[in-house]
């Protein structure tokens, strides 16, 4: 099965059982019924070796750095705080004490602009592979947390980060020639946060949904149109270059650009007309809801159709 389509079927067994609490269907759960002045935003996540990562190019410090950053952009995209995490470990004996240290310091590096605190664990042993489980906790003023399924008609649809750069760097590494030290490799091993950057723009505009892409452009823009019932539509026309070094009118970057994945940039909508600059452009509008959630056009305004709108957990 799908990993969609189960999450779904989750939803729809556990809601009579959830409360006022937003769990299942965003990128994170907001638990409203902790603190009276915030809430608290949970984010969870599972890396399994040659599933997610290969330790045949990624060094044990590159996998602990991308654990990190793939649960603090899913907590920060809300528009909260990383405070507290929780790691777990499924360690085999191909793997030694000073890989999982070196492991730690890529982790704990990426925590570092935000303080971000080790509060507990688990570690265990593995029959052949290593398996990383995080939780990571986070906190914003009450009520404030930037969800998905707000997104409003007439909307312009934002990125802010690298696009389709960590999938050029993975066709690199799988082809087993690369610089280690090519921009797009370290896009993918050494994902990118616009933290500062997108504290700003929340700061400065009214920002009504959003969703990091780990999956791909289209699929996760895809998820804000579902959860708010509205079609976006991406255009071809959209200054890519700002947001990919790599950019050209060649269209396998532009397919990695719209359906490559853990790019962990942010993808937000809002009315307001925000300056275009380097790592920030507009690629879309937010329409009523027509027949599908999510439509490509081309330059000649031409919908464009894909097999896939990126990765898809089986």
């Amino acid at each position: 099965m799908q990993e969609f389509k189960l999450i779904q079927k989750i939803k729809e067994l556990t809601q009579n059982n959830n409360t006022n609490n937003l769990n299942i269907g965003d990128d994170c759960a907001v638990i409203k019924d902790i603190s009276n002045d915030k809430d608290v935003l949970v984010t969870t996540d599972i890396l399994v070796e040659n599933i997610h990562f290969s330790l045949k190019y990624y060094s044990f410090y590159d996998i602990g750095y991308k654990s990190a950053q793939a649960n603090i952009s899913d907590i920060i995209c809300k528009g909260a705080y990383p405070k507290n995490v929780f790691i777990s470990l499924s360690i085999p004996k191909k793997i030694n004490e000073e890989n999982i240290l070196e492991w730690y310091k890529g982790f704990l590096d990426a925590c570092q602009p935000y303080n971000i605190e080790i509060s507990g664990g688990d570690t265990t042993s593995s029959n052949d592979y290593f398996f990383i489980s995080i939780t990571l906790i986070g906190t914003i003023e009450k009520n404030k947390a930037v969800l998905r399924r707000n997104a409003e008609i007439d909307d312009n649809v934002y990125v802010l980060g690298f696009v389709g750069e960590s999938d050029l760097g993975l066709k690199k590494l799988l082809s087993g020639n690369y610089d280690y030290n090519d921009k797009s490799v370290q896009s993918h091993l050494r994902p990118k946060l616009f933290f500062d950057k997108w504290n700003k723009i929340l700061n400065q505009y009214k920002i009504n949904s959003s969703i990091d892409i780990s999956d791909g452009l289209l699929q996760d823009a895809s998820h804000i149109a579902e959860e708010s019932n509205k079609t976006i539509e991406i255009y071809e026309s959209s200054n890519w270059n700002l947001v990919n070094r790599f950019f050209t009118d060649n269209k396998e970057i532009l397919k990695s650009i719209l359906t490559g994945g853990e790019d962990y940039a942010v993808i937000f909508t809002s009315k307001d007309n925000i300056p275009e600059e380097m790592n920030l452009i507009k690629i879309g509008k937010v329409k009523e809801y027509s027949n599908t959630y999510i439509k490509f056009f081309d330059l000649n305004n031409k919908e464009i159709h894909f097999n896939s709108l990126g990765f898809v957990h089986s």
